[in-house]
């Protein structure tokens, strides 16, 4: 008998998750079809809400999945290795041998430093709004302390798609090769770039048309976005 999981995702004021390191974990658990709970936390919710039902976990962050009634793993790529680990006989996440897995790592780098700054600065604004006022306060609050204000964080948006489409010529070649990034198959290489999709269409819709589906003269990333629906529950 397997442990029950749970796994905490941050929601905005409408309840939808919209967190990419949260859609890495969601689509891993997809891929595998494996049976989850979701708990919808919020930014003030985090601090109280995870250490009650995981007491190991003792600085909070999403996500956190809860496996069996009181133990939590931290991090989307700890919980992938988990359920690549615990759930053999389901699809492969990583692949079979060590050097696909560092691929794998590889191309996560990528989308974390040439795609979501770019996504960040597009979206950040609206991430703001679709908050609740505790949790917009929090929001705003947490994210000037470094002396920048919203507005500076989110940069210049003509930039941050242009940037966005310089980066994402590489993996506009690579799709073209095969359905997904890993080929026939998805992997832990297109979870993190479906989730920065995922995150980017939550909160700015027409800029993610703009800046991806409509980044090049075909409709390669539209399907690869189409594909990808599959996975996205």
């Amino acid at each position: 008998m397997t442990d029950r999981l749970r796994l905490f995702e941050i929601v905005d004021a409408e309840q939808n998750s919209f967190s990419p390191m949260v859609w890495r974990a969601k689509l891993a658990l997809n891929h595998k079809n494996i049976s989850h709970e979701t708990v919808p936390v919020t930014f003030v919710q985090i601090p109280a809400e995870i250490p009650k039902a995981c007491p190991n976990v003792t600085a909070p962050t999403v996500p956190t999945m809860q496996v069996g009634n009181d133990h939590g793993i931290q991090d989307s790529l700890a919980i992938a290795e988990y359920l690549e680990k615990t759930y053999p006989d389901t699809p492969s996440i990583f692949g079979k041998t060590e050097s696909e897995k560092n691929l794998h790592r590889f191309f996560e780098s990528y989308v974390s430093n040439k795609l979501q700054p770019a996504i960040q600065g597009l979206v950040i604004l609206n991430m703001y709004k679709q908050q609740d006022p505790q949790n917009a306060e929090y929001f705003k609050t947490s994210r000037e302390k470094g002396g920048k204000t919203l507005e500076q964080l989110a940069g210049d948006k003509n930039q941050n798609i242009k940037d966005l489409k310089a980066n994402l010529g590489l993996i506009h070649g690579a799709i073209k090769q095969g359905k997904f990034v890993c080929g026939e198959q998805p992997g832990w290489a297109d979870f993190t770039l479906i989730a920065a999709f995922i995150w980017f269409n939550s909160f700015s819709p027409e800029e993610f048309d703009e800046a991806v589906l409509s980044a090049f003269d075909d409709n390669v990333l539209r399907g690869y976005w189409s594909l990808a629906q599959k996975l996205i529950y």
